[in-house]
């Protein structure tokens, strides 16, 4: 009598997003850890050797802690989720809570210490960040330049998202002279050299941090203005402000009820990227010279323009470097962020 034929076990069946996981979380492990020493040995160990070699070493440290960063949020959430989001969604939050806390009293000494002149980033005492050419903290500096960066860069993008939509929003619905009177407005704008006009004004009114956002909303409301008009214009061809038309629903409650809804999506996504592009701008006014007044309130660019010289730099180059990472790793999240929210968001990215 034949034995009974055993029964064949099932090949198991590898699942290739948890082996995707496994690898993102060991190389990115692997990343960090190698990233980590790279920053910490340039700032403690390399600070006073050739420069260059500096420079490889950062951006060597910078590139493996990212980019494994990224590779754990991968590993942990899967592959579907974009890391480079989330990490400057984390590092705005980060940016944001240093600003709370030198509001709420701390960092927020800026006195000058001459005995302690020009000091390089140590983690072991209390300036980890290091001191400028008089001994002010590089570290609180930087959070106030955050600060203002954030100040002017929403404030002046609120003006001109306000300001901007509603004209927008008339020119494209009305047409006419309406849309005749605004297209005059904004190209006059638009086509007056915009360093030439900030000079203009903070050479007239001071360098103070509200005439700094008041001169560069000027330069955000025909930007966002004229994306409203696009925006209004694509939607009042379409099917439900046609029917809202048709019972008699006021051209206010049109403009306000139907088109506004959708126009401040896509207008909200690209504010964002307008922040980013106004924080570099007040840095580049303040580097130059004629930004805010850099004795009563530090900014980045007024801390880039303290060590420009030479000798600061081969000295002392953290008094540049830190503020210009922070200012770079700011205006890339916020770039990040709004370009992603464009995408989401915009009709023309969606399949209506």
């Amino acid at each position: 009598m034949a034995p009974p034929a055993t029964a064949m076990a099932p090949p198991l069946l590898i699942d290739p997003e948890r082996q995707r996981r496994r690898r993102n979380l060991l190389e990115g492990s692997i990343r960090v850890v190698l990233g980590v020493p790279l920053l910490l040995v340039q700032l403690n160990v390399l600070y006073d050797s050739n420069a260059w070699f500096q420079v490889i070493v950062t951006l060597a440290g910078f590139y493996a802690l990212i980019t494994g960063l990224g590779m754990l949020i991968m590993g942990v959430f899967g592959s579907q989720v974009d890391p480079a989001t989330w990490m400057s969604v984390a590092w705005m939050v980060v940016v944001v809570v240093f600003v709370l806390l030198q509001l709420a009293g701390f960092f927020d000494n800026l006195t000058a210490d001459f005995s302690n002149r020009e000091q390089p980033p140590k983690f072991s005492t209390h300036e980890p960040l290091g001191t400028d050419r008089v001994g002010k903290s590089v570290m609180n500096q930087a959070i106030q330049g955050a600060r203002v960066s954030l100040i002017v860069g929403m404030g002046s993008v609120g003006i001109g998202l306000a300001v901007g939509t509603i004209l927008g929003l008339v020119a494209g619905y009305f047409r006419g002279v309406p849309e005749a009177v605004f297209n005059v407005l904004t190209d006059s704008i638009l086509a007056f050299p915009a360093l030439i006009l900030l000079f203009t004004i903070v050479a007239i009114f001071g360098g103070s941090v509200l005439i700094v956002t008041l001169a560069l909303s000027m330069l955000s409301i025909p930007t966002m203005g004229r994306l409203a008009r696009a925006n209004t214009l694509t939607f009042a061809a379409r099917e439900f402000v046609t029917a809202a038309r048709a019972m008699g629903s006021t051209s206010n409650r049109i403009l306000f009820r139907e088109i506004m809804p959708n126009v401040a999506l896509p207008l909200a996504s690209y504010a964002i990227i307008i922040v980013a592009v106004v924080i570099v701008a007040e840095a580049s006014l303040s580097f130059l010279g004629v930004g805010i007044d850099p004795i009563s309130t530090p900014t980045w660019g007024n801390m880039i323009s303290e060590g420009r010289q030479q000798t600061v730099l081969k000295g002392a180059p953290h008094i540049v470097f830190v503020p210009g990472v922070l200012m770079f790793l700011t205006v890339l999240s916020l770039n990040r962020i709004g370009e992603s929210l464009r995408a989401l968001w915009d009709p023309r990215e969606t399949k209506l």
